[in-house]
């Protein structure tokens, strides 16, 4: 086994703590940073089910504090470390779009129109966006929608 092998096998994750709503932003800045100063920090991880917090992965702390020291928007370091197990809950996985087809019924199960019933009038498989009718709504309304929004109604 490869040094490099030895290091990838004994991360760990380090939470920081960012500005709410930045943490978009921090995380590009630090990718920036360790790719100027060639800092060897495997991944850096923010979820919309922590807000205010990033997850780095690095070997160690100090990998970590360059990486993020002087960044704008970074308050503090969260004691500790996580494992990559424990954050599995927090990644989701994409879901899977299936084909829809035109007079199809389906339910939207994201974004403002949640819990809505459609029917798809067009859907186009290259962008994965459908075009579909509102059943709900008092009139008809045509939205063009992401079809990872839309479940397929039996």
């Amino acid at each position: 086994m490869s040094t490099e092998q030895k290091k990838a096998t004994n991360t760990r994750v380090y939470v920081i703590k960012v500005t709410g709503g930045q943490e978009r932003n921090v995380a590009s800045l630090v990718a920036n940073r360790v790719e100027a100063r060639k800092i060897h920090l495997f991944s850096i991880i923010y979820s919309e089910k922590m807000k205010g917090y990033l997850l780095v992965e690095a070997t160690d702390a100090q990998v970590v504090s360059e990486a993020v020291s002087g960044v704008k928007h970074v308050r503090s370091y969260v004691p500790g470390v996580m494992t990559v197990d424990e954050i599995g809950g927090l990644i989701s996985t994409a879901t899977q779009v299936t084909e829809l087809k035109a007079e199809q019924m389906v339910e939207i199960v994201g974004g403002p129109f949640k819990g809505m019933r459609a029917k798809v009038v067009r859907y186009d498989s290259a962008k994965k966006e459908a075009t579909v009718t509102l059943v709900d709504a008092p009139y008809q309304l045509q939205i063009t929608i992401d079809a990872g929004y839309l479940k397929a109604m039996e």
